[in-house]
């Protein structure tokens, strides 16, 4: 499998003929070429990581009041990460901790295949035509992300990575909530915009969220809440 997407990797970064292919040899509904792989998966996790944390510093001023809620945040970082990052993009932060690897050199955002549609929405199998059939899309909920553009990986947070994404279950609303993971204890948010609010950027501790006055927000493995720790499917 792995030989499989290096050799699409490879021939992407050639210019070759498969650069364009649509296959998708694990089946988890994203094509081979936006897979991946080597050095690329640490490299896109710690810049994703990064933009996160940027924000709770302050806000980009191309991240729109719109898409400013938790899954918002986890679809603003995952862009920028595979952007090109030169001295436009690197103005747009008030305060970016330096990424500590290069950039994904597979691919950037735009993306093959898909362009701005990098969000998987339906299950099944990459297909040409994925995009028009509106499986692939650029902006989504927490729920989808979860469900279809990432996987999950344990209930033990103590196992989460740098650029691992948790996710909550409201219980209330029955609405997903998500946070991104940064290595060390500590995690970044959005809380998402209630009534009459516009909500913020939060940077905490797991330490402190096992303090939270709600228990349903504690990332615990014996949370039923707690949805567990997940990776994006272009990392695995």
């Amino acid at each position: 499998m792995f030989a499989a997407r290096a050799l699409v990797l490879a021939a992407l970064l050639a210019g070759g003929a498969l650069a364009a292919s649509a296959a998708d040899t694990d089946r988890d509904g994203y094509p081979d070429a936006l897979e991946l792989v080597g050095l690329d998966r640490a490299a896109f996790a710690d810049w994703f990581a990064a933009v996160a944390e940027s924000q709770y510093y302050g806000l980009a001023p191309d991240w729109k009041a719109a898409d400013q809620d938790c899954a918002g945040l986890l679809r603003y970082a995952f862009v920028n990460a595979l952007a090109k990052h030169d001295a436009a993009w690197w103005a747009k932060f008030r305060f970016l901790p330096r990424p500590r690897l290069p950039e994904v050199r597979g691919f950037s955002y735009p993306a093959p295949l898909v362009s701005r549609s990098v969000f998987r929405v339906a299950p099944g199998p990459y297909r040409a035509g994925d995009v028009d059939a509106g499986k692939l899309v650029g902006r989504t909920s927490a729920r989808f992300l979860a469900n279809f553009s990432a996987a999950f990986v344990t209930r033990d947070p103590a196992r989460a990575q740098r650029g691992d994404l948790l996710f909550f279950l409201r219980p209330t609303l029955g609405a997903y909530h998500s946070m991104v993971y940064l290595g060390g204890g500590r995690a970044v948010y959005h809380t998402g915009a209630g009534p009459g609010e516009g909500g913020e950027v939060r940077l905490v501790t797991l330490a402190t969220l096992m303090r939270h006055p709600d228990p349903a927000f504690h990332p615990t493995p014996g949370n039923p809440n707690f949805l567990g720790v997940y990776r994006w499917q272009i990392l695995r």
